[in-house]
């Protein structure tokens, strides 16, 4: 009985075949999620006629030296 040599690449290309398609498999869901939540929070600031802005930070000023 003649033994085969293992094939490194082959089995590589296959693991990451199977991780790749669990993953797609299991997180499609969540990825249509998240599409749809994004979807509603666009049509809701169109609604209250908000414009997507950066965040304001406020830095409170200190009269003394930081500690």
């Amino acid at each position: 009985m003649q033994m085969k040599s293992f094939d490194g690449e082959a089995f590589g290309k296959e693991v990451v075949s199977v991780v790749r398609d669990y993953l797609e498999r299991n997180l499609s869901p969540v990825v249509a999620r998240l599409d749809a939540v994004e979807s509603r929070i666009l049509l809701l600031e169109a609604q209250a006629g908000t414009t997507k802005s950066r965040p304001v930070v406020r830095v409170a000023a200190r009269s003394g030296p930081a500690t």
